[in-house]
């Protein structure tokens, strides 16, 4: 009777320990700054949530073979990852939430990374992932999540409620050309940059930052519809090995090249002309249509990602 009274006395302080250990871990994930997860953690949170963000230090910053394209690798106990950086990507200092470039990006750095969670992903070592959404500069100055807010400005884990304050700076990735408010935030994933918590379930924070991830068409104005769908990046997107087939912005390359691009809407092709050739691209298949009639194959199939038409670079050779 002892001895079992003393097993009952002993398996009770393991379940003790083990929900002390649950609730600190629960407490540390919304106080990590830079907290590194596994790859198994990073694909179960991919399903749940629009982006993701991994965290870790510069390896190199590299010029890639598209002009204005820079390569950065960082590392980190995922194994590291490799991505696109050009003039168009939001770099936000994670320090005073200003805004940087690519050229403040440097080796040693402590930066998170923000991209879709269906991005594709090459198969090198480490991963290469192309152009992201978002990067935060000296990510470790301070906490920062990425989720997914509801109407309540609660993230979808309940973790974290937003109480946004006036001071609260809110911005989109189009620059918000008007003044974004609280309502605008509801329903939409983003980032945001926070200090003190309340230790209530869920924590509560005045944000000093948020920067929404998804097209708000309040922030947008008149572009909403198929027009939103026009918007264009103005440099390269390298999907796979730059020694290999790259992907490109359609209507950059394609004006680049003398055609004119009529959008058609997201069920019918994209139409380029040029000195009486026409080309049909689309969207989500790798052929595309000459003059009518001509079937093409291209390396890659095109694709519509944050709003831009991708197509294979070699289309316009």
């Amino acid at each position: 009777m002892k001895k079992n009274l003393t097993k009952v006395m002993a398996m009770g302080m393991v379940l003790t320990m083990l929900g002390t250990a649950t609730a600190f871990a629960e407490e540390a994930t919304l106080i990590s700054a830079t907290e590194t997860t596994s790859i198994e953690t990073i694909m179960a949170e991919a399903q749940e949530a629009a982006f993701v963000s991994q965290s870790g230090k510069v390896v190199s910053v590299e010029a890639s073979f598209t002009e204005g394209v820079q390569l950065v690798t960082i590392n980190n106990e995922q194994g590291g990852l490799r991505f696109a950086v050009d003039s168009n990507t939001i770099v936000v200092n994670r320090e005073d939430g200003a805004y940087l470039t690519a050229a403040d990006l440097t080796e040693g750095m402590e930066i998170a990374v923000v991209y879709d969670a269906f991005s594709p992903m090459g198969m090198s070592m480490p991963p290469y992932l192309g152009k992201v959404t978002a990067v935060v500069a000296n990510a470790d100055a301070g906490f920062f999540t990425v989720g997914h807010f509801d109407n309540d400005l609660t993230d979808m884990k309940n973790m974290l409620k937003l109480n946004i304050s006036e001071n609260t700076d809110i911005q989109n990735l189009q620059g918000a050309k008007i003044r974004l408010t609280a309502e605008d935030v509801k329903g939409q994933d983003a980032l945001v940059f926070y200090g003190a918590t309340t230790r209530s379930i869920p924590a509560q924070t005045t944000p000093s930052f948020v920067l929404l991830l998804t097209n708000n068409e309040k922030a947008e104005g008149e572009m909403t519809g198929s027009r939103a769908a026009e918007v264009e990046v103005t440099d390269a997107a390298e999907v796979t090995d730059a020694k290999e087939a790259v992907m490109v912005p359609l209507r950059k390359t394609a004006e680049a090249n003398g055609y004119t691009v009529k959008w058609q809407g997201k069920t019918k092709p994209i139409l380029l002309e040029k000195d009486g050739v026409s080309m049909e691209i689309t969207v989500g298949s790798d052929t595309y249509v000459v003059d009518g009639d001509m079937a093409m194959k291209a390396a890659m199939p095109s694709e519509l990602k944050g709003g831009v038409a991708y197509v294979s670079s070699e289309i316009f050779k």
